[in-house]
């Protein structure tokens, strides 16, 4: 596979091509989270037109004991990155996290969760309030920003950065490997459960209904108003302490490495929260934010609001052009299999589409391949461009994808999940799938393949 380099926000190859990405998360959030399904599951990856998987890995796998690296877990995650490769799939190496360590859900070891004994409950109607609702989770949180010595003495970001190392040392020649991220979706600590108190008690001075454990009754200009007001601090910690984790981390793998950092900002942006991301000084990084609805997780899909979804992803179009990096939409739907699905994946397609945007999906699960739900994450886009992508759109009703690009001289390659009529040259993949090849000659370009 060629290696992505970047020409301001857009992924080009070796070849010159401008490539868009499109994938999966994939996660074992169990113990000793091998992917032993992978293999099996990555040619349908292939025919679906799947060219990205974010692959999460765990702390507590890679480094089971302070400043011990288990190599055998690293080598069968190397195996399959090449499995992978062997596909036309590119990686991201996302270590993962939620709740911020295994003893909770999954993320640092034992070693490294420096809870102090402290209170956490044994249940909550969703996994992510325990976030706010438990002191162990803050107080673990709290001491690894503070870089709290280990049982040997070292400071946990300092065992952090340690590790890093040797992770990108281990996968420095896959070059299926565009970017290593450092921490999903990282969690302030104390900071969150402040906020969050000081902005509700202003809501409740304004609005005396308002109830944050109950988003549903909440209408969307008083949720954007009080996320405004907690915004302002998760700034300020963005500005300061994550990207001084994020330059920590990215010195530690320039030592051996140059695979871009993939920063996605702080747990709370995945709402319309905007984030304090800034640039890494030597420009190799991608900006990969997510975004959910609030009733993600719930059992309340029956209120999804498309209009929520909308606007927050306007404000990641703010952020991705203020940064002017290549983005990836690292996590987004997480939806059940349900009749409405396909109809909210669609939703997300058409955002996608406009903002010329790579993305994975979260997240796979063995059984996806044959269920009618998910069949809308199979759709026609422009995988590698000779030239310059201006624009496309995917009409699933009508089996039609329409394409305009600025061409140079050259052939680029477009996923279809169907086999287009005419006399085009394609590669099929399947009985109803191909790669549709296209020769160009300079010039603008614009097509509807059917």
């Amino acid at each position: 596979m060629e290696k992505l380099h970047f020409e301001g926000n857009r992924f080009v190859d070796a070849s010159g091509h401008q490539v868009l990405l499109h994938g999966l998360n994939v996660l074992n959030r169990q113990r000793p989270h091998l992917y032993p399904d992978l293999d099996r599951a990555l040619p349908w990856f292939k025919t679906s037109g799947f060219n990205l998987i974010r692959l999460g890995i765990f702390w507590d796998a890679v480094e089971p004991e302070p400043g011990t690296i288990d190599f055998t877990y690293l080598d069968e995650i190397l195996r399959l990155v090449r499995a992978a490769a062997s596909q036309g799939i590119y990686v991201i190496l996302d270590m993962h996290q939620d709740l911020f360590a295994q003893k909770f859900i999954d993320g640092a070891p034992d070693w490294a969760c420096l809870d102090e004994g402290a209170y956490h409950p044994d249940n909550c109607n969703l996994w992510y309030e325990a976030y706010l609702s438990s002191e162990a989770i803050i107080k673990a949180a709290d001491n690894f920003w503070a870089n709290a010595p280990a049982e040997d003495g070292v400071g946990l970001l300092d065992h952090y950065a340690a590790m890093w190392k040797e992770i990108a040392r281990v996968f420095d020649d896959c070059d299926n490997v565009i970017g290593l991220e450092p921490m999903n979706e990282p969690f302030m600590g104390s900071l969150a459960r402040a906020s969050f108190g000081a902005a509700t008690m202003q809501m409740m001075t304004k609005i005396p209904t308002f109830d944050l454990t109950h988003p549903e009754t909440i209408d969307p200009a008083a949720q954007a108003e009080f996320m405004d007001l907690v915004s302002t601090r998760f700034l300020d910690w963005d500005r300061t302490v994550l990207m001084d984790f994020y330059r920590r981390i990215r010195n530690a793998v320039r030592e051996v490495s140059d695979k871009p950092i993939v920063t996605g900002g702080n747990i709370y942006c995945s709402t319309d929260i905007p984030t304090g991301l800034e640039l890494l000084e030597d420009g190799l990084q991608i900006y990969a934010p997510h975004g959910y609805d609030s009733v993600v997780d719930s059992d309340r899909y029956n209120a999804y609001n498309k209009d929520n979804v909308a606007r927050l992803y306007a404000r990641k179009r703010v952020d991705a052009d203020r940064l002017g990096l290549p983005t990836i939409v690292g996590e987004w739907g997480a939806f059940p299999s349900r009749s409405f699905t396909n109809d909210l994946i669609r939703f997300m397609n058409d955002i996608l589409e406009k903002n010329l945007w790579s993305d994975t999906y979260c997240e796979y699960h063995a059984g996806m391949e044959l269920d009618p739900n998910f069949t809308a994450l199979r759709r026609a886009y422009p995988m590698e461009i000779s030239g310059q992508l201006l624009s496309y759109h995917y009409d699933e009703a009508a089996s039609a994808l329409d394409l305009t690009y600025d061409a140079k001289p050259g052939e680029s390659k477009i996923y279809l999940p169907f086999i287009p009529s005419g006399s085009y040259n394609t590669v099929r993949l399947s009985d109803s799938s191909c790669f549709c090849l296209l020769p160009s000659i300079e010039g603008r370009i614009r097509i509807t393949i059917r």
